[in-house]
């Protein structure tokens, strides 16, 4: 009977930043994106060195990946 592949985790690597207050930071790659998308980045480390924001490529991402936003026309009842 062949065995299974073991399931690999990803395991992320906190990533460095300085944010816009000036303090320095170790962040989850998650909280980057959010951070990126709230202007709150100075700078990054990636492994091929830092990274300006705003200066540098940086990834772009939708309003729509941050929260659970609802564009639609408003459906909800004005009388509360």
């Amino acid at each position: 009977m062949p065995m299974r592949a073991e399931q690999k985790r990803v395991v992320h690597q906190p990533i460095e930043v300085i944010l816009a207050d000036g303090m320095n930071a170790q962040i989850p790659p998650k909280v980057l994106d959010v951070l990126l998308h709230n202007d709150r980045v100075l700078k990054f480390r990636r492994s091929s060195g830092w990274v300006t924001v705003g200066v540098d490529p940086v990834r772009a991402k939708r309003r729509s990946d941050f929260c659970n936003s609802y564009y639609g026309p408003e459906r909800r009842n004005s009388a509360h």
